[in-house]
This record gives C-alpha cells, structure tokens and sequence, in this order.
C-alpha cells in the first residue's frame, strides 16, 4: 500500500495556515500565564481540548504542593475551545509545534497522523511495573486494541468499554397524565410512538433533534450479530457488514444494497436487515414525529427544556446535564428515559458488543523531547483515585466531596464542566454526579462491569485509508453517500435529484451508484486488510 508521505500532508498545512492568524491564538494560559509551548525541562507542553475551568488556578496549585519533592512536572497548557480544536491540533502537527501531549480521536487526525507516524509508539510505558499507575489503569486487552496500524500510540480516554447506552429522553409526568407506559415509565417501541402520537394532539412535538441526527439509532441493533461473526464498519459513509468465519472474511455487503448482496450471510441475517427501518423512519416523518425542518435545526435549537417538545434521543451520559436544565427551564417536569434496546434495557450479560477502542484519546508528538517525563505523569495521574480526582472533580472538599462509592455532589461550578473526556476517563475512576436519578445509575453502575460487554468477531482493527489511491477512491464514493447520510435518518426520500417511492428505493439507488464509483474497490482494501489483521494476531 502506497504511504501517503509528508509533502501529500503538506497540502494540509497549507489548507490549516490559510485561518492561521484566527486559530493561532486560540488558546489561553495554563496557572502559569503562559499562552503557546515552552517551559524548561521539567515542563511538558500540553494541548488541551477545552476551554479553561474557572477554579483550575487552586487546583494546579494544590497539584504543584503534592508533587513538589516526588515527581516534579510543571504543565504548560494551552487551553483551545472545541470549536477549535480539530484546526488548531493539524495546524501545530503539520507545523512542528513544541507540545508533549495532546488530545486527538479517530473522529479528530487520529487516522491520519497515525498512519503518518506523527505520533510516538508508547508499547513499553504499558503493562509493566516501572510504570504502575498505567498498568493499572490500562489492561492488556484495553491497549491491544486500541494500536492504530501496529503502534501503540494512542492511550484511550473512556468511562466504560461502550459508547453510552442510548435513549429516548422524554417527559415523563407527561406520559403519566397521558397514560402511557407503566406509571409513566416507556417499555417498548410501542409506547414511544403512542406517547409522540399523544403529543402530536397536544400541539407538542414529539421528537426534537441535536446536530441533525434525526431519528438516529431507533430500531437498529435489534437482533444480536455479534454472535452470529457479523461486525459493522464505517466507510466513504457506506455502512458495511462483515461476516467472518473460521478467521477469515466469508462475505460482504453495504447496508441498502438488497437483499441479494446478503445471501451469503448466516439466517437470520441473509436479508438486507440495517435497510428496513428507514421506511419506518420515513412513515414517522410523514406522521409529524418530527419537525419539517429538522435538518437544519441545530442543538442549541432544541426546544426540549423549555416544554416545546416531548422527547429527544442520546445516551445516559447525557442525563445529569438534562435533568439540570430542565429544573432551569421546566421545574414542574418529570425526567424519564427509554433504553431502546431491548438486551440493555434488560441488562443482559453480554449486551452491549465492543471492540474496546475509545473515541477520544491522548497521544504524544513523535517529536516530543519529554517523551519519559509526560509518561511519569500520566502514570502518577491514573495511579489511584485522589491523583485521578483532583484533576477531573477539582479539590475534594472545595469543588466536590463523595457521595457514597459511586456518586459525587458538587461544590462549585468545575466538576460538572471539566473536559473529562479530554484528559481524564478511565474505567477504574468514575463517580456520578448526585443529581443523577436512582434508575439512571442503576444503568450507569451496569454499564461499568465488564460482563455487559461483548468483544466484537474483529477487536482493534482500524482500516487504514491512507493510501494515495484509497483515499481517493473514498472522498469520491463519499459524494454520493452523502447525499442520503443525513436525509434517511430523518425519513426524508428526496435526495435532491429525485423524490423516491420508498427508503428501500433510495437506498439501493444511491448504494448502487456509489459501489460503481469505487465502493467495488473500498470492499476489497477492507476484506484484505482484515484478512491480514486476523492472520497476524492469530500468529500472536
């Protein structure tokens, strides 16, 4: 495969300095004062996603006072608004930037800098007793998968091994008035589509959106494929099952294709399952279960908390923030949630499939002089509980104190602000906010045990599209994909050249199309890739 080399990436910089003088100053101080990277030899240079925390000056403090005479690292950080994150790290990358530390996630330059070697390869620091703090922190499996393209330059940032279990958020005092569900408590889909019909004649709209996800992930996942060697994967926007048998690739299809491309799948997947419920989709959109505008509808649109609408879809992990603003905006709401899946909700063994790769995470510049220094504190940070809190919940005392083992209250404002996400994560430390209702933390509590999960039929693999040709090849399938990407998720059938008949119709129109425009080729890099993934680590 063709390395995409460093003068193809130089096209990148040149695109990033043309907003050079607007996203160069991003940033702001750490407690220091200091506002790009520098420091002496015991300053590491960090690149923080996130703005800084009102009360980080104390805490940095308090950090300073504990490691004075024992591990004695300064941190310069340059703070950098989300917005702003994803220009600014390419921009001090391409660059050649001074910097130590610095978030990135398969979502950010992950794959790319990655696959150029941007990134140092931390195989030694982990699972082994010089660095303790790490080894506890981080097992085996946990960093096995999470390699990018054989290097372990990527320390994954998660609470659990999954991606929040998701939810319909909803009104529950409504739906008690409403006489839905039991006692107000949603069980099936069933009830969600009775309560959004008992909205619609209260002149309330049933489902509001954030960042255009439409309807999302309702009804999928319904049967278990896990079991049965089928994995999902995310290409050019085309949604591809893989079934692996006898570790090797047996057949592949693009969700949309029909069912003739699913024959070759294990019952009772030999059908085009992922399609069908995009023509659900489409009736609820026809039913008003939606706005007519809600692609263009953005997440500080949604009319949620202040009562203009009955429900919105995310994850658990969304719940404290909810119940928050709706004590803001609509004191006398009652919060209630649905977990659509029915394994989940159950709380099944086994329930939620993983290939335990975190979706945000940390790296270190390959460049970095201070290689050994950053990874001391890193393994003084996740060492134990007190190391771990004082930088994601502040000063114990001053900014939280616990509640219980699993909960927290908050003093002040940083706690429940603080980019965790970023910096901190890690199974082994996680508290909850107290504002966090009993029957959520039941989940949330749940969802920690490493029995809920299930390893994915191919765990840490990354399809590596960095080839000159591939990533070609991708950009081109990706305009035709995306011209249904967003739309079907809202029920919409107009993909701007046609109005369609059905979802099933457009689909396989638009799957067609782009399998000819290159998608031929995208399944073939994928099948040989992970052919040759599953061969080496059955060599292992």
């Amino acid at each position: 495969m063709k390395k995409r080399t460093l003068k193809a990436a130089a096209v990148f910089l040149t695109a990033a300095m043309v907003s050079a003088m607007t996203a160069g100053c991003t940033g702001s101080g750490d407690g220091n004062g200091e506002k790009s990277a520098s420091g002496g030899d015991n300053t590491i240079n960090i690149l923080f996603n996130g703005a800084k925390e009102k009360g980080w000056d104390e805490i940095y403090a308090k950090y300073l006072e504990e490691t004075k005479d024992t591990l004695g690292v300064e941190l310069n950080i340059t703070w950098v608004e989300p917005a702003d994150y994803k220009e600014k790290l390419n921009l001090i990358m391409m660059g050649g930037d001074d910097y130590d530390l610095v978030f990135d996630a398969p979502w950010c330059h992950l794959r790319d800098l990655a696959a150029d070697h941007y990134y140092a390869d931390l195989s030694s620091y982990f699972n082994n007793d010089e660095y303790p703090g790490l080894k506890k922190a981080f097992s085996k499996q946990v960093m096995e998968n999470n390699k990018w393209y054989g290097s372990q330059c990527y320390i994954p940032l998660m609470r659990t091994y999954g991606t929040g279990i998701p939810v319909v958020h909803y009104r529950k005092d409504w739906a008690k008035k409403w006489g839905i569900g039991t006692d107000g408590q949603i069980e099936s889909m069933e009830d969600l589509t009775a309560y959004w019909e008992k909205a619609k004649e209260n002149k309330i709209l049933p489902l509001s959106v954030m960042d255009s996800r439409g309807f999302y992930e309702l009804l999928s996942n319904e049967q278990d494929m896990t079991k049965a060697g089928i994995q999902m994967f995310k290409a050019a926007n085309l949604t591809i099952y893989v079934y692996i048998k006898d570790n090797k690739v047996q057949a592949m299809a693009a969700e949309g294709a029909g069912d003739e491309a699913f024959k070759n799948f294990p019952e009772p997947f030999n059908y085009d399952f992922g399609a069908k419920r995009y023509d659900e989709f489409a009736k609820w959109q026809k039913a008003g279960y939606i706005s007519a505008d809600s692609m263009t509808i953005k997440e500080a649109d949604t009319p949620f908390y202040a009562g203009d609408a009955a429900s919105e879809i995310g994850t658990l992990d969304d719940t404290t923030k909810i119940v928050t603003n709706l004590k803001q905006y609509s004191p006398e709401a009652e919060y209630g949630f649905f977990v659509y899946v029915d394994r989940v909700r159950n709380m099944q063994d086994g329930a939620i499939t993983t290939t335990f790769t975190a979706n945000n995470g940390l790296s270190i510049p390959a460049s970095s002089k201070k290689i050994d220094k950053t990874m001391k504190f890193l393994d003084w940070m996740f060492g134990d509980a007190a190391n771990h809190d004082l930088f994601e919940l502040g000063i114990e005392g001053t900014d939280w104190k616990p509640v219980g083992e699993d909960q927290y209250q908050s003093i002040s404002t940083y706690p429940d602000n603080f980019h965790g996400y970023a910096f901190t994560w890690n199974p082994n430390y996680v508290r909850f906010s107290d504002t966090l209702p009993k029957d959520a933390l039941k989940y949330r509590v749940w969802e920690l045990k490493e029995s809920s999960f299930q390893a994915a039929p191919v765990s840490g693999f990354n399809f590596n599209t960095s080839d000159v040709e591939l990533s070609t090849t991708v950009a081109q399938v990706k305009t035709i994909t995306d011209r249904i990407t967003t739309i079907k998720l809202h029920g919409i059938l107009n993909d701007g050249t046609k109005e369609y008949a059905s979802a099933k119709e457009m689909l396989k129109s638009n799957t067609d199309e782009a399998m000819k425009n290159g998608g031929e080729e995208i399944f073939k890099a994928l099948e040989t890739q992970i052919n040759e993934f599953l061969s080496e680590k059955a060599k292992q």
